[in-house]
């Protein structure tokens, strides 16, 4: 009896050393699919106020006599997300050294918080005496939507937010092979690249 559990002993040890092997022989290397899941984190969220402005003209004709050109405006607020588009981002090892091909940050999301404003939102110029010139919600609607293109427009424009949010990416992948290359004991050199813009005809 003794004997047997000696050997069963000498079996389980052998099976250790043997599974402890297989471990130091697995070297983790940086993958470019886990890059490209940092760059899906890496975004830059910022809240903005805005202010949608839009005229409506006085209608033609008898029927519309009395009517005046109004103006109005609606304060809204919202949230736009920069980031980095993961299918651009690609990777190679020589070595020590990693280049990672990483585009410009753009405007992955708008959205608007409709909660942020609503029909008694409006901020207008008087009507006529007949109160006959009327701004619809649809056209405050239309107000917001327009508005929306122009800031993204604002941000598109905003060097200096897209080279923060491209410059965030970078320090998270960066920390991520560097950390790697702690658990394995290997000093990696990360070399950025730019991805080449298409050339204009």
């Amino acid at each position: 009896m003794k004997r047997l559990r000696i050997k069963a002993g000498i079996i389980l040890a052998a099976i250790g050393i043997m599974t402890g092997c297989g471990k130091e022989e697995m070297i983790q290397q940086p993958e470019v699919e886990q890059i490209r899941s940092i760059c899906e984190l890496s975004t830059l969220q910022c809240v903005y106020r805005n202010v949608a402005k839009a005229e409506k003209s006085k209608g033609e004709g008898l029927a519309h006599i009395g009517e005046k050109e109004r103006k109005y405006w609606v304060e809204y607020s919202g949230t736009v997300k920069l980031g980095i588009d993961m299918s651009k981002v690609s990777m190679r090892i020589e070595g020590t050294d990693v280049y990672i091909t990483i585009p410009d940050a753009e405007v992955q999301s708008m959205n608007k918080d409709d909660a942020s404003y609503n029909e008694d939102s409006v901020i207008s110029s008087a009507d006529g005496f007949f109160n006959k010139n009327k701004i619809t919600v649809e056209e405050q609607q239309q107000a917001v939507v327009d508005a929306q293109e122009k800031m993204k427009e604002t941000v598109l424009a905003n060097k200096d937010l897209l080279n923060k949010a491209k410059e965030r990416a970078k320090t998270l992948i960066e920390n991520y092979i560097k950390n790697l290359g702690q658990t394995t004991g290997v000093t990696y050199n990360v070399i950025w690249e730019e991805v080449e813009q298409p050339s204009e005809v």
